[in-house]
């Protein structure tokens, strides 16, 4: 099993657990040899740069593999392979890409009309039996994206233009789902198998794959016979750092174009740097700290309500994320999440009531403990010392990742848990929702939040969907039962001359519209 790597969050973190959010850190430099090589980003000798067709790109994000079924919400395949359809944050509706058109011939079925003329890159044709095969093989090897493609129920071939997929349950989120599945070619992958396929991959996106090597990087070659709009750039290279303050030096010294997932202490570091524009986007991942009102202190609402108003977000922002933070405002989907209402507010920082509320419940100097994960262990004491200041008695747990999931999925025992959520591709509320009860010891037992869970699950109609996700948003808000931080911020930065690239996706980067002068 390949696994992939956020650097920014430490040194050779398992990206498949932590999907979920954080605080940058640091790790060592994998791309060491950029900064002593000669020439300017790309290769080419200063006076020729301009007219280079090649781009670099740094970042901290690495694969380990190029494994499209096994990896979730990668460069790689957003841009060397294909889905039938892209959904994207702050986008109401999906975009065509292998299939052009859709419909919903019943409450559990769908149909997808294909996209002629597709070809992979080594010239065969794609079918509806390559898709077919995919979504079959995700399943069956229990790859990355079986857990997102869990109400499928069937995919069938409609002939060979059209590809029919049934869900066990009416399922509002199929299309987000289905984006999610990067289709390969079933001859070639039987015939090579699965490392075979990883040392030579084949996909039907606007850029080949011409080399990949784990301590360097990618690099991608515009395919030629690529069925839309051919990209700007005809190469472009993904260089891999394990050291974001490396990358940070290498943006500088023009050693690569651009850079991806750079630490929050880059915002200042390149404020005011001549010839560098640097830019914070939502990373997609949000802390999701959850007060346990199964027992203790918790299970009185006004000593959750006191919690809240302890909490000085814009604080932790400020001296956390270097003011790149986007606050959680009471309510779990972030603006450009479906579910977001603009209605909801977060409770506003008042230390002098969160002391009242907890005199009023008597739990003045209560115990409480925070358990996470000891990437973030900064952000534990920072809101520690907060609740402390109110008259909370704080401890913090930080633990090793790998008991962190499992007492994500098993149970926690601590008063508050980082349970963490990211949208990886799905930009929906209904996946940081669906943490709110889980594990084996759920840290809420409420019927009337279950409801409000489950009416949205099932509801097609997206507008009245919002209005379930709405409410199920205040009803949380009311109860307190979230502890509202702010999500993590994606910090990218980029060199005058390149334009066509952002980093609102994330921990994934669209290259086909990116250029340079």
């Amino acid at each position: 099993m390949s696994t992939r790597r956020d650097v920014t969050s430490g040194p050779g973190v398992n990206r498949r657990r932590l999907l979920t959010t954080g605080i940058a850190l640091t790790g060592v430099l994998v791309g060491s040899g950029l900064l002593t090589s000669c020439g300017s980003p790309g290769g080419g000798s200063p006076a020729a740069a301009g007219k280079s067709r090649t781009l670099t790109i740094g970042t901290t994000v690495i694969d380990d593999a190029i494994q499209p079924m096994n990896e979730q919400y990668t460069t790689f395949q957003y841009n060397a392979f294909d889905a039938l359809v892209r959904t994207s944050r702050n986008q109401d509706d999906a975009t065509p890409r292998l299939a052009t058109s859709w419909e919903r011939t019943s409450d559990t079925v769908w149909r997808f009309e294909l996209r002629e003329g597709v070809t992979f890159h080594d010239g065969s044709p794609l079918t509806a039996e390559d898709i077919v095969f995919t979504f079959e093989e995700t399943a069956a090897k229990q790859y990355a994206n079986a857990q997102t493609i869990s109400t499928i129920k069937k995919v069938r071939a409609v002939g060979t233009s059209a590809v029919e997929i049934e869900t066990s349950a009416p399922d509002p989120l199929l299309l987000a789902r289905v984006g999610q599945v990067f289709i390969v070619p079933k001859a070639y992958w039987k015939e090579v198998g699965e490392a075979g396929f990883n040392a030579a991959p084949i996909g039907s996106g606007q850029f080949r794959i011409t080399k990949f090597k784990q301590d360097e990087g990618i690099d991608f070659t515009a395919y030629k016979d690529y069925w839309g709009e051919a990209p700007k750039t005809s190469e472009i290279k993904l260089r891999y750092f394990t050291d974001a303050g490396a990358l940070t030096a290498a943006l500088e010294a023009g050693q690569v174009d651009a850079a991806q997932e750079l630490r929050a202490d880059a915002l200042p570091t390149l404020k005011n740097r001549s010839g560098i524009t640097v830019a914070t986007e939502f990373s997609g991942n949000q802390n999701m700290l959850q007060l346990n009102t199964s027992k203790g202190p918790f299970k009185d609402i006004r000593v959750r309500q006191a919690a809240n108003k302890a909490i000085d977000a814009q604080a932790l922002v400020k001296a956390i994320t270097y003011g790149g933070g986007v606050l959680e405002d009471g309510q779990l989907p972030i603006e450009g999440v479906f579910g977001h209402s603009k209605d909801i507010k977060r409770p506003a920082y008042d230390p002098e009531g969160a002391r009242k509320l907890l005199k009023e419940a008597g739990a003045v100097g209560a115990k409480i403990e925070i358990t996470g994960m000891n990437l973030y262990k900064n952000l534990y004491e920072s809101v520690a010392a907060q609740l402390d200041a109110v008259g909370f008695s704080t401890t913090v747990r930080s633990v090793e990742t790998g008991v962190w999931v499992q007492e994500f999925r098993s149970g926690s025992n601590a008063d508050i848990f980082y349970r963490g959520v990211s949208y990886t591709g799905v930009f929906d509320a209904d996946r940081a929702f669906s943490f709110v009860s889980s594990s084996a010891k759920p840290f809420v037992d409420d019927p009337e939040w279950d409801r409000l869970y489950t009416a949205q699950r099932s509801e097609l109609d997206p507008v009245e969907r919002q209005k379930l996700l709405e409410e199920a948003s205040k009803y949380l808000n009311e109860q307190s039962y979230l502890l509202w931080t702010y999500g993590r911020p994606t910090v990218g930065a980029m060199r005058d001359g390149v334009s066509g690239l952002t980093f609102e996706n994330g921990l994934m980067l669209l290259i086909d519209k990116v250029s340079k002068k």
